[in-house]
Formats: structure tokens, sequence, C-alpha cells
């Protein structure tokens, strides 16, 4: 494959995992709103910041298995 076909795949799988986040976890966003004020002073940031981090836990696991699995 591609470098392009295989940043496209990635990019790709980060928003889906990032998106799919968002949408599932209203509860854990309303905590981190009322936990941590300061921080994330609305809902929009508090879902942002868990879709980034989801992103790329999933993202970084991703990639590490695809390196070990193609040599």
């Amino acid at each position: 494959m591609g470098r392009i076909t295989i940043l496209t795949g990635f990019s790709l799988l980060g928003f889906a995992v990032g998106f799919i986040a968002y949408l599932l976890a209203p509860d854990l966003i309303q905590f981190l709103v009322k936990a941590l004020p300061m921080i994330f002073s609305n809902e929009a940031i508090a879902g942002a910041f868990l879709s980034g981090l989801a992103g790329a836990i999933i993202m970084d696991i991703t990639i590490i298995l695809w390196s070990y699995l193609s040599k």
C-alpha cells in the first residue's frame, strides 16, 4: 500500500473513533464539566478533549499493531 492510502486510512479511522466517542460519552462529558470546571468550561470543550483523547489512543494502538504485524 502507498503512503497516501495508509495515512488516509488512519485519518478516517481516527475521525470515526473520535466521532463515536463524542456521541457515546455524554455522561463522561458532564462529569468532566462538573469535576474540572476551570479546564472544561463548557460541554463543547470537554467533548472535543474526549474525542481527541480517544482518537489519539486508538491511533497509537493501531499504528503499533500495524508496525508489528507488517514485518
